[in-house]
């Protein structure tokens, strides 16, 4: 098991743990931040099998101190035998709000330095919580840096030895692992 808390250039914060669940991995995590002066609590869980393909994902979201409700729509992606026609390629998820996935096709790519792999993902949006199907591209740099590119956002992400982001340009750094 590890744990990792990540602090936001945006003042939030998270907690992310990742365990061994059955034969894969779980993630979970509680972020803290904010939107319009509001206090807002987002949880999430994604398991994946041994290859670190995901197999299921739940995200639930409480603003301004309301009760958490679940967001459903990326775990009936996962949950069903027919996905819809554009997210059939989507093996990874995206939530947008924690750096915690990008881990999962870090691990899943197994990139040596200098290759590169363009895959896509189903990309929870944040703040507008909803959900589509997006391409993205991770470069290996260095022995523990990615580039990761998405439309015309661009970013360098470190990495620890298991494939945890530590830094996330710009956006995310951690704070304490454990």
């Amino acid at each position: 098991m590890t744990s990792v808390l990540w602090q936001a250039s945006d003042g939030g914060s998270e907690v992310c743990v990742v365990e061994r669940s059955g034969p894969g991995w779980r993630l979970g995590g509680t972020v803290l931040t904010h939107d319009d002066e509001q206090p807002i609590e987002l949880r999430y869980a994604v398991t994946v099998d041994p290859a670190w393909v995901t197999t299921s994902v739940g995200v639930w979201v409480a603003i301004g101190g309301t009760d958490l409700r679940e967001l459903p729509e990326l775990g009936e992606l996962w949950s069903g035998t027919t996905r819809p026609s554009e997210y059939r390629n989507c093996v990874d998820v995206d939530l947008s709000f924690t750096p915690a996935t990008n881990t999962l096709p870090i691990r899943r790519l197994g990139l040596g330095v200098g290759d590169q792999a363009e895959i896509e993902v189903a990309w929870l949006v944040w703040p507008g919580l909803d959900v589509r199907p997006v391409r993205q591209t991770y470069t290996r740099i260095a022995e523990r840096r990615y580039r990761y590119a998405q439309d015309e956002f661009e970013a360098e992400i470190v990495v620890d030895d298991h494939g945890l982001v530590l830094e996330y340009q710009g956006l995310w750094h951690a704070v304490a692992v454990a």
